[in-house]
Parts: C-alpha cells; structure tokens; sequence
C-alpha cells in the first residue's frame, strides 16, 4: 500500500486544506474570493479571500452574504451528524444571498447529505474528480492522496464556464436538472 494507515484514518484533525491548483481553478470560474466561511490563517496565504471566517468566528453563526463564495467544509463530524452535511445544509440555507459559489465535498455515495444533494437538493453543478486529491494538512505539509475522491459543487449563472475549467479533473454534471 502506497499510503500510510496515518493519510487513511486520520481523524487528529479536521483541517484539511485546498489544494493551490483547485483554489486557482475556483479563480478561473468565479474570479476573486469575496468569502471563504470554513479557514484558517494558513490557506490564506494562497486563498486569499477578502474575508474569511476561522473555527473560533464560528462561520455557521454569520450570514454569508457574498458576490463569490468559496467554501471546504471541515471533515469529521459534530455528534452524530457529518461535518460536510451540516456546513452544505447552511451554505444551501444561504444560497439566497450568495451570487456564485464552489464548495468541495468528498464524494461519498452512499451517505444520506452527499445522495441528497446529488438527487437534485443541489441547484447547480457538480464535478466528481476523477483522481483523489492531495490536500494541504494543518501542519502545511502535502499529504498523500485523500482516502476518497472529491466534489466540487457549483452555484451561479456560469455553469459552461464551470464545465470548461473542471472537466479536465473530472465529470461534470448538472445536479439541478437530474431529477427533476
């Protein structure tokens, strides 16, 4: 097995941070990051957002009224409930005030939040990468390859531009006209 048990199960942290090549892809289709709600000082190095919420501003207790909005949830969970469920669940709660938007998930069928968005509760884009990603651990090291792939969700009125950028890291589709 190339990758350690440790990149595998993982749970010392939730702080997971973009890859730089997604974060410059998020750029191409949504220009400059007015907020990103789930940070940390140290991805804002490259995220660079005009504002940004940390674990200690509590961006599940703000409104996240934004022209662009980029947002990775923290993984693991709170109680029995999915980090990514709860984060997706507000960003959706919040989409009225939000003019475009990328959030990336994993991708993980099977889960009640990820098949619920999937079947048509997310009104816009989705690309499902088709390799794993290498995220930026909170410690600023690269890790191996994540344990499974990723989604990046799109809201906005650039869906083409959207499928543009993304496909060449995976199959983009249209959430919002799947099932309805």
């Amino acid at each position: 097995m190339k990758q350690t048990m440790t990149v595998l199960t993982s749970s010392e942290s939730n702080e997971w941070y973009t890859p730089k090549e997604i974060i410059h892809k998020v750029r191409q289709v949504i220009g400059p990051i007015e907020l990103d709600p789930a940070s940390a000082p140290l991805p804002q190095r490259y995220i660079q957002a005009e504002r940004y919420y940390t674990k200690q501003d509590d961006g599940l207790s703000k409104p996240w009224e934004a022209w662009s909005l980029f947002l990775n949830p923290p993984y693991g969970k709170t109680g029995s409930k999915s980090n990514q469920d709860i984060w997706m669940t507000y960003l959706i709660s919040q989409l009225p005030t939000v003019r475009e938007c990328i959030a990336l998930t994993k991708t993980v069928p099977g889960y009640v939040w990820w098949d619920t968005l999937f079947r048509g509760r997310w009104p816009g884009e989705l690309c499902i990468t088709e390799d794993r990603l290498s995220f930026i651990h909170s410690s600023g090291h690269l890790w191996d390859k994540s344990k499974a792939a990723s989604s990046l969700w799109y809201y906005g009125a650039n869906p083409d531009k959207f499928k543009k950028v993304f496909t060449d890291i995976g199959r983009v589709l249209n959430t919002g006209d799947k099932y309805r």
